[in-house]
């Protein structure tokens, strides 16, 4: 900061004694009257307001040679000129600045307060006016994002205001306070379909030593082995369950062998419908199964017997899940975000870790974003998988050979099929003043009395209700 000298000439230091009343300094001076010392100039206190990224002159009531600003990180000070300073928001926070003059008397001191800049909020009103004149929104901005309040008029305009506040804030996050004036509620059906067959098939002669339960016929000595059926073996080898073995003792040799035999089918069919209902542009889960612990290592901690590791236990969740988000356009077709899951516990993809066994999951799920109209269904995942292995165990070169081959041959065959289909259907929905229209399982059930459940096979004591039938209802004469 550069102050310049002033020089008041003779004449108009003597005018402007007069002009006042008072003595002139010469006749000051030989009145022997000493000047009085200067007086300390009374400080200016104020607060002030400033945007980020934005600043201000402020005018002082005399000249400063000193300025200091608490927190540099909030306001940037800079001088303009001896009476003026030039204060610049850089951050959100308060702080104070002081200015003082040469003799180190304080000449002014403000409590600064940045606060957010107004970039968003202009920018943000200015788009939504576009998108919907009767909205009143505005945002304010936060360190991490902006928070996004106001009334709309629809759930669609709802959802292109937080839209333009992701382009302006990209970074950031975007906390949705908006109220809707007439909000819409939206009921999503779900269908899992899933169907899984195994088929295994298992045929061949196995040369392995039986047991000795004989018979004899003649001079041919037969024993016969026959194992419990219903199970696959790995594989055609050994006296494995399902398997038949025979042996038979000539008079100068034997035959003994297995014939190893099984066939398994398997079907799993598995339909799974979960409903739910939620207003426009909130997010819904819902979930139908249960929790099972998984054990967590954590931090060991040291002891008198050495270190000791700590182990916490977490839950996860399997069974029937779905989470969705659905906004409604003004022309009634619906967006959806939508994430149905179906979990089913796996002892074969389990693991085993410090001695606690922990069960995997089998899992069909899928998440995507579809557009339909109320009533409207969609496919939006689908699954086919045919999966087939055939494994051959024969003695070598007895084995190749045509038809006779077959007798040192085993063949086992397996094959799976799976097959996935997930559908969606919203409907736009609003609340029924006759409760008896809403039927649930239970209508009309009472615990059966002794006489019902014993003599009558009755497993309900009273007769279930019947559903009120919505509308007209006639009869169709053939």
């Amino acid at each position: 900061m550069t102050f310049k000298k002033l020089i008041w000439p003779a004449g108009a230091l003597l005018a402007g004694c007069l002009a006042m009343g008072l003595p002139s300094p010469a006749v000051a001076q030989n009145a022997g009257v000493q000047p009085s010392a200067p007086v300390a100039p009374k400080p200016v206190s104020g607060s002030l307001n400033l945007n980020m990224g934005s600043g201000r002159i402020v005018k002082l009531p005399h000249p400063v040679s000193s300025i200091f600003a608490a927190d540099p990180n909030v306001v940037e000070v800079r001088p303009a000129s001896p009476t003026s300073l030039f204060m610049f928001g850089k951050g959100v926070g308060q702080t104070n600045v002081i200015a003082t003059d040469g003799s180190g008397n304080t000449v002014a001191q403000y409590t600064v307060v940045v606060g957010p800049s107004a970039f968003a909020d202009n920018r943000l009103t200015g788009q939504s006016k576009l998108t919907s004149p009767t909205a009143n929104v505005h945002a304010e901005s936060e360190p991490g994002g902006m928070i996004v309040r106001g009334t709309v008029d629809s759930p669609e305009q709802a959802n292109q205001v937080l839209g333009q506040a992701k382009l302006i804030n990209p970074s950031g996050t975007v906390t949705n306070d908006l109220t809707v004036k007439e909000p819409i509620q939206v009921e999503l059906k779900v269908r899992i379909a899933y169907l899984s067959r195994n088929v295994t098939r298992q045929l061949g002669i196995d040369w392995s030593q039986i047991g000795s339960s004989t018979f004899r016929i003649g001079k041919t000595f037969v024993a016969a082995s026959l194992g419990n059926t219903g199970t696959a073996a790995p594989s055609i080898s050994g006296t494995n369950p399902g398997t038949l073995g025979v042996g038979v003792s000539f008079p100068h040799g034997s035959f003994q062998g297995i014939i190893d035999a099984l066939a398994t089918d398997n079907l799993a069919h598995i339909v799974a419908e979960p409903t739910l209902t939620t207003l426009s542009g909130t997010q819904a889960n819902f979930l139908v199964g249960g929790q099972f612990p998984v054990p967590v290592a954590g931090a060991g901690s040291a002891t008198a017997a050495g270190s000791v590791q700590t182990v916490s236990v977490t839950f996860k969740s399997f069974g029937i899940q779905l989470s969705f988000t659905p906004t409604v356009f003004s022309d009634g077709r619906i967006s959806l975000q939508v994430a149905p899951q179906l979990s089913q516990i796996s002892v074969a993809n389990s693991t085993t870790s410090g001695g606690i066994t922990i069960p995997g999951l089998n899992v069909q799920a899928a998440s995507t974003t579809v557009i339909l109209g109320s009533g409207q269904g969609m496919a939006i995942a689908g699954l086919l998988e045919d999966t087939t292995n055939q494994t051959d165990n024969a003695v070598p070169g007895l084995g190749e050979v045509p038809f006779l081959g077959a007798l040192f041959r085993g063949d086992s065959f397996q094959r799976q099929q799976q097959e996935l289909v997930i559908t969606v259907t919203p409907y736009l929905v609003n609340p029924v003043s006759n409760t008896d229209m809403l039927a649930s399982p239970d209508d009309g059930w009472s615990p059966p009395n002794d006489l019902q459940r014993i003599l009558l096979l009755r497993n309900s004591g009273g007769p279930y209700k019947n559903a009120a039938i919505p509308g007209d209802a006639g009869f169709v004469v053939q």
